[in-house]
């Protein structure tokens, strides 16, 4: 007999549909499975018999042959174990055809029947949802595990067995029941709070404004100005996930394997702070079989990079794609993935390698060209991808034994979700200022004809790439928005020049590339 059984798998974040197709006919007893399966896939062949035998239901002795259709994409992990085992039931005439057709089953078995999560349930949900197959009440059949992500979209049918003699059970009787739903519930309980920093009040506001448009920030100062405590603060002050905003995020830590069963959805904006000895697959994803990188995990969130210039320039270098179009592309010989990347990236830095470069307090010891060598590890076109550049000086003992003052985190965030509340009416959808086109700056930015004529003298003075022009733009328009301002003024294009890369560090970058490049024609 041949039965067929709705599957899915996932291809990135997104899933596609896959039908498991079992022939169980007559022949000596072989077990064979096609259609481009992985090595987890194939080895389902011992998991599943034995969860069989165990369940009490064993395999009838045939040649039983196994195709998951389409044939022509490799399939990946285990969560096809659960419909293969259905389909040898179906193919043995323990359940009817008409008892599985209409329903979609994912899921990890057990070597005693038990059933297991998989990754990628939410993506698989979502896939449903969107085709509309709630009109005929189809059930999603998938593991307690994976309930709580799969609740997020509430038009599905979901049924959670616990093992596999259960759903057989169920099938048999044509009773699937209705599983009760997790519901998950944001935590705003943070024990961080930007109150919490004595002094800094002059980086607390381009956070500030980081917060509000979305924008990229670079904290430089020597070692203990608290350029880590001000970084890992910012998400205290982020505006809440979105409904849509929460499906994707969650779909990436799904995928990943990252998302905790227990909670469910992912409410609160991530923060994802790699360490400096990160390869580049793990930076920004990867691998002989495409896993998503630090930029994805961070997705809608923050990506925090300490001791910037301690990472590996390529590493670095690869930052700059997924920076500017909010996505990275995986190219493999089987397959081609896309992750989605819409980041905020903080980064810090010391001045020079001992730290105290420019510090009044102590004198740096590093030779001229350590420095020099030392800050072109940031290449300028990374560097002009970073709108927000902030000083740090440190702070005096006398301002520590003061205490900590200033505006509390929920202060800041009320002001920066009024902002945010701003760009979404002017931009009518979710866009913020920082994924904002030149052409919708041009059109709703409100620029004054001093402001614009003051950005377009510093243009040319700086030397501002294109890029650079919109970004000061973007920032300008973001500190209006935070003043509740229609209009961009030439006091807020000022401002936002100033959190541009010093001339200073610009030239020196282009002065140590052109001395390693004369030192290696010399070489030559």
């Amino acid at each position: 007999m041949l039965a067929a059984i709705r599957s899915a798998a996932v291809l990135g974040i997104d899933a596609y549909d896959v039908t498991v197709e079992v022939d169980v006919a007559n022949g000596l007893p072989y077990w064979t499975t096609v259609g481009l399966p992985a090595s987890a896939v194939k080895e389902s062949r011992e998991r599943v018999g034995a969860a069989l035998f165990n369940a009490g239901f064993g395999v009838p002795p045939r040649r039983i042959t196994i195709n998951l259709a389409p044939a022509d994409i490799r399939k990946e992990g285990t969560a096809f174990d659960l419909p293969i085992a259905l389909g040898v039931l179906v193919g043995a005439g323990v359940l009817e055809p008409e008892a599985v057709a209409p329903h979609t089953f994912v899921g990890e078995l057990g070597l005693d029947g038990t059933l297991r999560p998989v990754r990628g349930a939410l993506s698989i949900a979502r896939m449903l949802a969107a085709r509309a197959v709630v009109a005929t009440k189809p059930a999603f059949v998938l593991l307690r595990a994976n309930l709580a992500e799969a609740s997020l979209l509430r038009e599905l049918f979901l049924v959670a067995p616990s093992t596999l003699t259960e759903l057989v059970d169920w099938l048999s009787r044509g009773a699937l029941p209705s599983c009760e739903r997790v519901v998950t519930k944001s935590d705003d309980t943070d024990a961080a709070d930007f109150s919490d920093v004595a002094g800094q009040e002059s980086a607390k506001r381009p956070l500030t404004n980081a917060a509000a448009g979305g924008d990229g920030v670079l904290i430089a100062g020597p070692p203990g100005s608290g350029k880590t405590m001000l970084a890992r603060r910012l998400p205290t002050i982020l505006p809440a996930l979105t409904t849509a905003e929460s499906l994707e995020v969650t779909a990436v830590h799904s995928v990943a394997g990252l998302l905790d069963p227990t909670l469910g959805a992912v409410m609160r904006r991530p923060f994802r702070a790699p360490h400096h000895s990160v390869s580049t697959a793990g930076l920004v994803g990867g691998g002989s079989t495409p896993r998503p990188g630090e930029v994805s995990l961070a997705h809608h969130g923050v990506l925090f990079l300490d001791e910037l210039l301690e990472f590996p320039r390529a590493v670095l270098e690869a930052l700059r794609q997924p920076m500017e179009d909010g996505f990275v592309s995986i190219a493999r010989a089987a397959a081609s993935v896309r992750y989605p990347a819409r980041f905020a990236l903080v980064a810090a830095m010391n001045p020079c390698p001992c730290g105290h470069a420019g510090d009044l307090a102590r004198a740096c010891v590093c030779a001229a060209a350590d420095v020099l060598r030392y800050r072109a590890r940031l290449s300028g076109p990374l560097a002009d991808r970073i709108d927000l550049h902030v000083q740090v000086p440190p702070v005096s003992i006398e301002r520590l034994a003061a205490g900590a003052e200033g505006d509390f985190s929920s202060v800041l965030r009320a002001r920066v979700e009024a902002a945010r509340q701003r760009q979404r009416v002017r931009y009518r959808g979710d866009a913020y200022n920082a994924r904002a086109p030149g052409r919708w700056l041009d059109a709703h930015g409100g620029l004054e004809r001093s402001a614009r004529a003051l950005l377009g003298g510093a243009a040319e003075r700086l030397h501002l790439s294109a890029r650079a022009f919109h970004r000061v733009l973007r920032v300008a328009r973001t500190i209006a928005d935070l003043d509740a301002s229609e209009s961009i003024t030439a006091a807020y294009v000022a401002e936002a020049l100033g959190y541009r890369p010093r001339v200073e560090d610009t030239i020196t970058s282009r002065l140590v590339e052109r001395v390693t490049a004369l030192e290696g024609s010399v070489t030559s």
